[in-house]
């Protein structure tokens, strides 16, 4: 024989006679490779998938025979005989002295194998080889003894084997829920690249071929040979390759599936780990620099892949490998830990803490997060839900914050800084990803850029994906539009009277104007609504457009947003402004007036008038007094003795201003004047126009001179409240004189029509700016109130109000009146009592004002101006009420419901 024997290490058994020689490794080269075919004998052919030949009888099993005994071993070799082909046949020598017999006879011996029909007629031949026919007459034997003792191939009663599938034709998704995190027995058949691998997993039912891409790594792509797509190597590809072949390529390994691949994968492809005794594979690749760390399956790994990141982290400080040369990316912001406390929520992925080392606010962006597009109409109410879980669970907490970059400005974008805010131990980005309110960041691998716990983000995310919540579900949410209660004054008058039956109602304070100046929103009723702190007056804090505000108005400011912005809080609603505004008071944690909180502060002031309105009076004026003996706040230079000569100058002049107003009560008021009522605000409350033939004809006159004066709409003009314009008023599309009452959101406002007295809410573009020669005329419309009369303040009789509008209105709408003028208090509408000229001579119980008292729907008003003017008269209306009372007419149906008022 002239070949000579030779060294190796098997690098693949193909099958129980066919294997794949690697020989020694020269310089950074792949080592030299060779396939040998197992002289003189032949085992069950395995089949192929691709050619549709099945596999024969036994093949596995004879392959598998020889595998376990040989697979990465080295072994001495000698080369027989070559065919026309080219292909070699030799004999092999395995063992811990790689000395003894042919591999061979063992494999026949143990019925894995047989002596082929070419190497039986060769014994016949005169030129045969004394060594091989030595060897074939060897195998001989080995394969009489095997038949003899029915072994392997031989056996009659061999049973069937499972079958190897190649392909994979099973739903990837269930056959991951059946064996995920399981420990499953496996081959490793071939290494694609280092991170990817095809393995034959021995199940139950069938030995399955998968492919297998290691979790939380990726190797440098080693693609070769494969039809319709070009070669490519990417550096260090082949030496990753080989160092995985000599490790794992043929060995039993336990493979555990964690996951699906993204994008479009091939059938059976699953992420994993393989559990190997010699070590974990993914850390070697890591460490060595032959593999990064793949953010997308990352999140699969046990205990998480905090571990690789520090093997990778060292690798790139050394260069290693696919890190030579690499230049890592400077953060923007180096990573800080400190204390502070949240103070707003500015929306799902952006929160204002207060750094209690600087005792300054500071904005941060979610690490690494990015919230559901407000853009988005299917993902807008999720926005408002992430925001609101903020809000629940830390505002006003205290939390620690790591800066982890910054974050520079880029288009409209302005520049933030980043950071991983925890409260207690919960991390808040992990808490909104987990629950499907936002969606994780995806970076290149060389962008270091990223939140300190973003594998947590990452395994978050995909438990969201698995339980389909949130963004995930598939489900739109479109965001919440929530009614405006304080849109006007008699929108906001029909809210009141429930609220105020209703106690205390839980609210959330959304924004913070002033001191006492709050925007709330009742979640049960899905209402919006101004609020404003009774009983107290705050100063002015300063705008945004650079207005300067009162002393202490910033404080103020200060005082509510730490405590109220944002929280949950209980309100008792009192009443109602002219602009729909509300009035009461705000609890907060239940227990804490806010308005008493302000004054003993010495924040605010006690509002005298507003403050006798109110049930918590007394607390209120308590609190104000405790400020001025602390001299706390606006109170520093409070004086006790200064304040106790004001208060008797004060008195004095009341006492003179009593005296005077008694003197000015010879005779009553007599002033008639021809009117018509252009608006009914109240039952009590309405705007008259002066009949006057002069006054109508002017009045008519400026209207036809607006319509055809508009001043031309600028793209800067923007109305302000108080300010006089020309509005077009939605009836009749009119151009009427106006005034802005309120701003509202989306360019929307309030608006007042001097000329008639109501109001409406208009759209800028149906507001122009008013001309000079329109602005300097009186309204024509005039604010007055029914001399004598009031409505009462118990809360039973409001169920009354529509009626008394009713009646009001039939006797006034269309109808040209005589007023007579009682009163005119300073600052405040005029009293008048309104007559039909039809009736014949005015008195007092043909009245307007005697019909509305006759017909039960009002009590007297002892302290109007009016009845102080005109006793008479008021005693005359206060007999009218009575009458009505004991009739049981109107609101007295049921007798007596107003008590003591």
């Amino acid at each position: 024989m002239v070949n000579q024997l030779q060294s190796a290490t098997v690098k693949l058994v193909l099958s129980g006679d066919s294997l794949v020689l690697r020989g020694a490794q020269r310089g950074n080269s792949p080592p030299p490779e060779r396939t040998l075919g197992l002289a003189f004998i032949q085992a069950p052919h395995l089949g192929n998938a691709k050619k549709q030949v099945a596999d024969e009888a036994f093949s596995l099993e004879s392959r598998e025979f020889l595998r376990r005994r040989i697979a990465g071993k080295p072994v001495k070799f000698v080369v027989r005989y070559k065919t026309p082909s080219g292909r070699e046949y030799g004999s092999v020598y395995a063992g811990p002295d790689l000395i003894g017999d042919d591999l061979s006879l063992k494999i026949v011996k143990e019925g894995r194998a047989k002596v082929t029909d070419q190497a039986r007629n060769k014994l016949n031949r005169s030129d045969v080889d004394p060594d091989d026919a030595d060897l074939i007459d060897r195998l001989l034997d080995a394969e009489h003894q095997a038949r003899e003792n029915k072994c392997g191939m031989w056996s009659p009663k061999n049973p069937h084997s499972r079958p190897r599938l190649t392909t994979f034709d099973d739903d990837a998704t269930q056959f991951l829920e059946k064996y995920k995190d399981r420990e499953l027995r496996a081959t490793v058949e071939q290494v694609r690249d280092a991170s990817t691998l095809r393995v034959m997993l021995h199940l139950p039912e069938a030995h399955q071929m998968v492919t297998l891409m290691l979790s939380g790594v990726k190797a440098p792509m080693v693609r070769t040979n494969v039809p319709g797509m070009p070669d490519l190597v990417e550096p260090f590809g082949e030496e990753a390759k080989f160092n995985v072949e000599i490790r794992l390529l043929q060995q039993d390994v336990k493979v555990r599936l964690e996951g699906l691949p993204q994008g479009n994968a091939a059938p059976g492809t699953f992420a994993g780990t393989v559990i190997h005794s010699a070590g974990n594979i993914s850390e070697w690749l890591v460490s060595n620099g032959f593999a990064k760390i793949a953010d997308w399956s990352a999140i699969y790994l046990e205990g998480g892949a905090a571990h690789l990141r520090q093997l990778e982290r060292a690798a790139k400080a050394k260069r290693m490998r696919i890190w030579k040369g690499f230049v890592g990316q400077v953060s923007q912001a180096p990573s800080k830990t400190f204390e502070a406390t949240v103070v707003r929520i500015v929306n799902g992925d952006t929160i204002v803490v207060h750094d209690e080392a600087k005792d300054a606010d500071r904005e941060f962006q979610l690490a690494s997060i990015r919230q559901p597009r407000v853009s988005d109409t299917d993902q807008a109410g999720y926005m408002e839900q992430a925001r609101e879980s903020l809000r629940r669970l830390c505002i006003g907490k205290p939390v620690t914050v790591t800066i982890d970059y910054h974050k520079p400005a880029h288009e409209n974008f302005r520049a933030r800084d980043c950071a991983t805010i925890k409260y207690k131990n919960t991390d808040l980005g992990v808490h909104l990803v987990k629950n499907g309110l936002a969606s994780v960041l995806k970076y290149r691998a060389d962008d270091t850029d990223r939140s300190s716990n973003y594998d947590e983000l990452l395994v978050a995310e995909a438990q969201a994906q698995t339980a389909k919540v949130g963004i995930h579900s598939g489900k739109p949410k479109a965001a919440t539009k929530a009614s405006d209660a304080s849109e006007n004054a008699t929108r906001a008058r029909s809210f009141i009277t429930h609220w105020q039956r209703s106690g205390r109602v839980p609210c959330i304070v959304e924004h913070v104007s002033g001191g006492a100046r709050l925007r709330l929103y009742i979640p049960k009723e899905n209402v919006k609504l101004l609020f404003v702190l009774g009983g107290i007056r705050c100063p002015r804090a300063p705008r945004k457009d650079g207005s300067e505000g009162e002393p202490l108005g910033a404080e103020a400011l200060e005082y509510t947003m730490r405590h109220a912005m944002q929280r949950n809080v209980e309100v008792e609603f009192e009443g109602v402004d002219k602009v729909g505004g509300f009035i009461g008071s705000v609890w907060l944690n239940k227990e804490t007036n806010l308005a008493e909180a302000l004054l003993e502060r010495g924040l605010a002031s006690v509002h005298g008038y507003s403050a006798d309105q109110s049930p918590h009076g007394n607390a209120l004026y308590a609190a104000e007094r405790t400020a001025k003996l602390d001299k706390r706040g606006m109170w520093a230079d409070y004086s006790a003795e200064e304040e106790a000569r004001k208060a008797e100058e004060k008195a004095k002049l009341e006492q003179q201003r009593l005296v005077d107003a008694k003197a000015q009560q010879l005779q009553p008021r007599i002033e008639f004047v021809d009117v018509m009522v252009s608006e009914l605000a109240s039952p009590m409350s309405l705007f008259v126009q002066m009949a006057q033939p002069s006054k109508i004809t002017e009045l008519e006159n400026m209207m036809a001179d607006l319509a055809v004066s508009q001043m031309p709409k600028t793209a800067d003009f923007v109305p302000k409240v108080g300010q006089l314009v020309s509005a077009c008023y939605t009836v009749g599309d009119e151009w009427h004189r106006a005034k802005v009452l309120k701003a509202l959101p989306a360019n929307q406002y309030l608006v007042s029509y001097i000329d008639f007295g109501n109001s409406e809410t208009l759209d800028v573009n149906r507001i122009r700016p008013l001309a000079s020669k329109f602005a300097t005329a009186e309204p024509h419309a005039q604010e007055a109130q029914l001399a004598f009369l009031r409505l009462p303040n118990d809360e039973f009789v409001s169920d009354y109000v529509d009626e008394t509008y009713d009646l009001l209105r039939s006797l006034v709408e269309g109808r040209k009146l005589v007023a007579n003028i009682e009163a005119r208090p300073a600052n405040a509408p005029i009293q008048i009592t309104l007559y039909d000229p039809s009736l014949g001579r005015p008195v007092v119980e043909k009245s307007v004002n005697g019909d509305i008292a006759s017909a039960g729907f009002a009590v007297a008003n002892k302290n109007a101006l009016s009845s102080q003017h005109n006793a008479q008269a008021a005693t005359k209306m206060q007999e009218l009420v009575d009458d009505a009372r004991n009739a049981h007419r109107g609101m007295w149906i049921y007798g007596d419901v107003v008590g003591d008022e």
